[in-house]
């Protein structure tokens, strides 16, 4: 098969994957619905996907299943994000922002957010949150590894953000990272 009747293929399937995505999407602010009406803002349940990755990877052969996992992921993450801004927006920044930044002053137009956060040390703990920050189109600054729980097997990283701390597409990553974390806190931005 020659290349241009390969990619012709690609521009027909592309659509048809847009398509689902936005049914995903779809499905996703509904659940949001539902967190709102529960008045719940959890999102992020690693239990359930990991049951859901297990059963979708086991109908992949093994020599795809890493990659097909790898979209799948990043499909779950692109609608937690959704989902995490539709909340933001439902309940309010006073309520779901304000609380993490008590007696914090917020630099205009800052530069910089330092943050602290507690995740499980497992695979890709870490990646999830770096590619969180890129989705949002922040770059990370720095990056260090407080603590390692061997015992509670969870490790805690302090991580700088470039990016302005006053604007609502920020906040609504400082609220996603709080969700999906344990024992986070802002610790500084400027």
């Amino acid at each position: 098969m020659k290349i241009e009747e390969v990619r012709k293929q690609i521009d027909a399937i592309d659509p048809q994957i847009r398509e689902l995505l936005m049914k995903r999407f779809e499905c996703g602010y509904h659940v949001a619905e539902t967190k709102l009406a529960d008045h719940s803002t959890t999102v992020f349940r690693a239990d359930r996907e990991e049951a859901i990755l297990t059963r979708l990877g086991s109908a992949v052969p093994d020599k795809l299943r890493a990659q097909y996992l790898a979209v799948v992921k990043k499909i779950m993450e692109a609608n937690r994000m959704y989902q995490y801004g539709l909340l933001y927006d439902w309940y309010g920044e006073a309520a779901v922002f304000t609380p993490l930044v008590k007696d914090m002053t917020i630099a205009p137009c800052g530069t910089m957010v330092k943050v602290r956060f507690t995740k499980n040390d497992r695979p890709n703990a870490l990646s999830s949150i770096l590619g969180m920050i890129g989705d949002y189109g922040y770059n990370l600054t720095d990056l260090a590894i407080d603590a390692k729980d061997a015992t509670q097997k969870t490790v805690t990283f302090t991580l700088t953000i470039g990016g302005d701390l006053s604007t609502e597409h920020m906040k609504k990553l400082m609220f996603q990272l709080s969700r999906e974390s344990e024992n986070f806190q802002i610790l500084e931005n400027k």
